[in-house]
């Protein structure tokens, strides 16, 4: 299992990356076309800053599932869990908060401008990285959780 918990390391290093791209593509969509977002869509994702801060701890996520594989450290292995749970539940957030802007946006009836549609398309990239961000998390949790009881058992 260790190559693997590495591998899902590096995803979740990659996803915070990609995630703090596409904030950086929304920013820029936004603040370029303010006019047209004053009115019919409220960027509630861009908002709250979900793309900038939700980077941070995927890849400190990540970099502690790949450290946590080297060495087996209950320190490190507890930082590993804690993070994950957390990187874990921060998607889960954001996961309604983007569906909840989608329907807001889906709900008005007026015509969908373009700057609108992308942000949709931005939002909808959002919600697929967050939801692989919280099966890679809650699995590197589970994979923690164990060895922290392998451990346990052995000493």
């Amino acid at each position: 299992m260790a190559k693997e918990i590495r591998t899902l390391g590096a995803i979740q290093v990659m996803i915070g990356l990609i995630n703090f791209a596409i904030g950086y593509l929304w920013l820029r969509l936004f603040t370029r076309q303010y006019n047209s977002f004053t009115f019919n869509y409220t960027p509630v994702i861009l908002f709250t800053g979900y793309p900038f801060w939700s980077f941070l701890f995927y890849v400190t996520s990540g970099v502690l599932a790949i450290a946590a594989d080297r060495r087996h450290t209950p320190l490190l292995l507890g930082c590993t869990i804690r993070t994950n749970i957390n990187s874990g539940s921060l998607s889960l957030v954001a996961q309604i908060l983007i569906i909840v802007e989608i329907i807001l946006v889906a709900a008005r009836r007026v015509k969908i401008q373009w700057t609108h549609r992308s942000g949709m398309i931005l939002s909808s990239y959002l919600w697929v990285f967050s939801w692989l961000e919280m099966t890679l998390a809650w699995s590197v949790a589970r994979w923690g959780i164990e060895e922290t009881e392998f451990s346990a058992l052995n000493i």
